[in-house]
């Protein structure tokens, strides 16, 4: 989405007095907006790794019609700082106090069919393809410092129709498990399983 997309936005946002609206139905309006204008916007991302395995870390991005999975860049493994709280820059500043207009030519983000072509392995499923998507907490590990316990990872699986996919969601780069089920929930236009 480039600034005068976000400027039509804006202007919606105004006439439907969307300052007024809580944090998640902000989002889903500009969801709706988006799919409305034929525009597919990044909302989430999550980060999936684990550890020694170079094939399994992966970019989770949910957009306004799908989850675009792509595998990490070699560096991106290292300095990937994820989004806050898991938003994208747009729907972020949309849920900012202070909504800087300019900004949105820093926030730019790698168009979704961009992503999908970086690499042969990156690929994506469709909203309407799951049948099944649960989210799982991870099991508290016991540590030898004085933090004492905590939840290292969560689970995410996704099944389809044709296939079972299975991620691994360091809490490091990915905040907290109800953070994430909360906006998972709506975000994604089918049922959130949270286990915990």
């Amino acid at each position: 989405m480039n600034q005068f997309e976000f400027e039509q936005f804006l202007k919606f946002a105004e006439e439907e007095a969307l300052s007024t609206k809580s944090d998640s139905e902000k989002i889903q309006d500009f969801i709706l907006w988006c799919k409305k204008n034929n525009f597919e916007e990044i909302i989430l991302r999550l980060s999936s790794e684990e550890k020694g395995g170079w094939s399994k870390n992966f970019c989770l991005d949910f957009t306004t019609t799908r989850i675009i999975v792509s595998k990490k860049r070699f560096l991106k493994k290292f300095v990937d700082l994820g989004y806050v709280a898991g938003l994208a820059p747009i729907p972020y500043m949309i849920l900012s106090k202070k909504i800087k207009r300019s900004y949105v030519k820093k926030q730019y983000n790698d168009p979704p069919e961009d992503i999908i072509k970086r690499d042969r392995s990156n690929h994506y499923i469709p909203y309407s393809d799951i049948q099944q998507f649960i989210i799982r907490k991870g099991i508290e590990t016991t540590v030898t410092n004085m933090v004492g316990t905590m939840i290292m990872k969560n689970f995410l699986t996704i099944k389809t129709v044709n296939k079972t996919y299975d991620f691994t969601l360091p809490v490091n780069k990915n905040g907290k498990f109800e953070q994430i089920h909360f906006w998972l929930s709506i975000v994604l236009p089918v049922n959130v399983t949270k286990l915990e």
